[in-house]
């Protein structure tokens, strides 16, 4: 079963999800935890109230790897790569984009930073989900105002923020 595929779709108010899992042994987060975090960092930008559409994908270490090196010219596996919709249509489409997600490196992260793993989690889906929504951190003060924006909608998910160092770490 290493390489049964899962896909799950939820519609919601605000958004429809499509979960991707490329493998059964992915249990964590749920579909609902991830449509959870998605809703309220796009309901906390105040984003137009149509439905939109939102792909995450959580992968291994060699797709990750793989599409890293094809999309950004770096040969390893990362915690969240973004590809936002980018399409010319008749029509204005509700299309936010896709979340690639590593979950053998979410883990890693959690682990090495002392830091709990569904807050990880939630973290990095909000962070890709900055970027499909056009947030960036090239400069300093994108970094920063990125950081501000994370921490807030971290905490309004009831999450410490990811960049305070934990005792661990200390």
């Amino acid at each position: 079963m290493k390489n049964m595929k899962k896909q799950n779709n939820l519609a919601l108010k605000s958004l429809y999800l499509h979960v991707q899992r490329e493998s059964a042994h992915i249990q964590k987060p749920s579909d609902e935890e991830l449509t959870h975090w998605a809703m309220t960092t796009i309901s906390f930008l105040k984003t137009p109230n149509t439905k939109q559409e939102l792909t995450i994908r959580i992968v291994n270490k060699a797709e990750s790897a793989r599409l890293n090196k094809v999309f950004s010219g770096k040969n390893y596996a990362t915690n969240v790569l973004a590809f936002p919709f980018c399409a010319i249509t008749p029509r204005p489409m509700a299309i936010l984009g896709d979340l690639l997600i590593c979950a053998p490196i979410i883990r890693e992260e959690a682990k090495a930073e002392g830091k709990e793993i569904t807050a990880h989690w939630a973290h990095i889906l909000v962070h890709g989900l900055l970027h499909l929504l056009g947030f960036d951190h090239k400069t300093d003060s994108e970094a920063k105002d990125m950081e501000s924006l994370e921490a807030k909608i971290m905490l309004k998910l009831e999450f410490p923020s990811p960049f305070e160092l934990t005792s661990e770490l200390v």
